[in-house]
């Protein structure tokens, strides 16, 4: 194992979060550093990412658990109960929030695994950086 830089970490292009079903994954600019490659850990993934002037994720599922670490700013975490979506018409949908929960620098939360989910910034005003790490799976993200 290397030793390992945030500052110097290469950024990941912006295309690979795109979703050939459900488009961007991110509702904004973004930017994500891959801390830790498979050569440099089988079982774990570690990502520092930063979310600027009010991005989020969409909704997704991992089917691991996830632990967000926030290091600047005011960031938030959702989690639903439920999307409804209307068979229909796919853009009319309806998220029941089970919970919100608030994040500044220093603060930790663990997503459990298969939870619906998003995260990002609080407001436009600020970004909001983090580190998510969560166990390699072989089962991809879901995302709405």
């Amino acid at each position: 194992m290397q030793k390992k830089s945030i500052v110097s970490a290469k950024q990941e292009p912006n295309e690979k979060y795109k979703d050939k079903f459900t488009g961007d994954k991110f509702t904004g600019d973004f930017i994500i550093k891959n801390l830790l490659e498979k050569n440099d850990s089988r079982e774990q993934e570690m990502y520092y990412v930063t979310f600027k002037d009010g991005c989020r994720t969409r909704p997704h599922i991992h089917a691991s658990e996830q632990i967000l670490i926030a290091t600047e700013g005011k960031g938030i975490v959702v989690f639903a109960k439920r999307i409804l979506i209307e068979p229909n018409d796919i853009t009319k949908t309806e998220v029941e929030i089970e919970k919100t929960v608030m994040m500044e620098k220093g603060d930790v939360i663990c997503v459990p695994a298969f939870m619906l989910h998003w995260h990002g910034c609080i407001d436009n005003n600020e970004d909001f950086t983090h580190i998510a790490i969560r166990k390699r799976t072989e089962l991809e993200n879901i995302w709405f």
